[in-house]
């Protein structure tokens, strides 16, 4: 597999396909038969992005479409993906006849479904102490004003 995806790269970052080996001599009976296959940056501060897996005990491969890994990259770095989109569906085209060929059942999956603890957490904005005292002004500044409206009427 990795011979096969050596000469792609995904531009920016230059991001080379890798399907990781399993750790060890064996796979241990198939335990440890699931691979990730992700994509390395060559350049750095770039981070690594998984984009699927093979599991040859199984039978299975699956591939992660565009938006699944812009969703998750945009919540694990609060950023969204910089990676060119044309270049990642043409590798993931690609890496799925390469799995098909070695006789996996491959699977390309959309983004997972957002609830409440997956969708991505917004921080609300503090104000800043000047900002807080400007607003206590003024809502004591109303408050006196119509204060002395009602009782300047009596």
């Amino acid at each position: 597999m990795n011979e096969a995806l050596q000469k792609i790269r995904i531009a920016p970052g230059d991001y080379a396909p890798e399907l990781m080996a399993p750790e060890g001599p064996s796979t241990a009976g198939g335990v440890q038969a699931m691979q990730h296959l992700r994509l390395v940056p060559a350049q750095d501060g770039k981070p690594t992005i998984v984009v699927g897996y093979a599991n040859h005990a199984e039978g299975k491969a699956e591939l992660r479409d565009y938006e699944y890994v812009a969703t998750v990259y945009l919540q694990r770095y609060g950023r969204p993906l910089d990676l060119d989109r044309a270049a990642y569906d043409g590798f993931v085209a690609f890496a799925k006849q390469v799995l098909g060929a070695l006789h996996l059942q491959t699977t390309i999956v959309g983004p997972p479904a957002k609830s409440g603890s997956d969708a991505p957490k917004v921080r609300p904005r503090s104000i800043s102490k000047a900002a807080s005292a400007l607003l206590f002004i003024a809502l004591a500044a109303a408050l006196v004003i119509g204060a002395w409206a009602v009782f300047a009427r009596r």
